[in-house]
């Protein structure tokens, strides 16, 4: 590979004059212009670079609150579904109680299993027991108001006021009156 000279590796320095002799030209004003306008053309690239950086930056800053907010609320519900399973499986009586559980304790590890769950179920079966059914496991006596059935309308009945004595009218009529007020 042949040499390259130090005028080949770089082309930006401007090559020495031709003679020594010769005295340095003026520079023209057009040459200035010149100089001027390309000194305003690299500022005005030194601010659009650092405009852009400043952008992707924000950019990336942007996308990282995102996600980890996202991934906060990934770990929430995962801890809430979490604890909504393991309070049912002891017997629960409403999932609202669930609400004064202190989740603080609770933590999910690398394979996203939420540890401390049996902890705090159980401090708040402690601290509440009346949240609870007698035994865990069992269903529980009372209920929340999906879990309970209403209870069955009477069944109405067909009087026919042709055939009653006036007495059984009577009757009739008055506790109609009354079961309407």
């Amino acid at each position: 590979m042949a040499e390259q000279s130090p005028e080949m590796l770089d082309p930006i320095e401007e090559p020495a004059p031709a003679e020594a002799s010769e005295p340095p030209r003026e520079i023209t004003d057009y040459e200035k212009k010149l100089r001027r306008e390309v000194a305003r053309y690299r500022e005005q690239v030194r601010i659009a670079q650092s405009e852009r950086e400043a952008a992707c930056a924000a950019a990336v800053r942007d996308r990282d609150e995102a996600v980890a907010a996202a991934r906060e609320e990934a770990r929430s519900r995962v801890v809430q579904a979490e604890l909504k399973t393991h309070a049912i499986r002891s017997g629960i009586v409403d999932l609202d109680g669930l609400r004064l559980a202190d989740t603080g304790a609770l933590s999910v590890d690398e394979s996203g299993a939420v540890q401390g769950v049996e902890e705090v179920i159980e401090s708040l079966r402690q601290r509440k027991p009346y949240l609870f059914a007698a035994e865990p496991g069992a269903t529980p006596t009372v209920t929340t108001a999906q879990l309970q059935r209403p209870p069955a309308p009477a069944q109405p009945t067909n009087v026919d006021a042709r055939s009653l004595s006036r007495a059984a009218w009577q009757a009739e009529r008055d506790r109609l009156l009354a079961s309407s007020r």
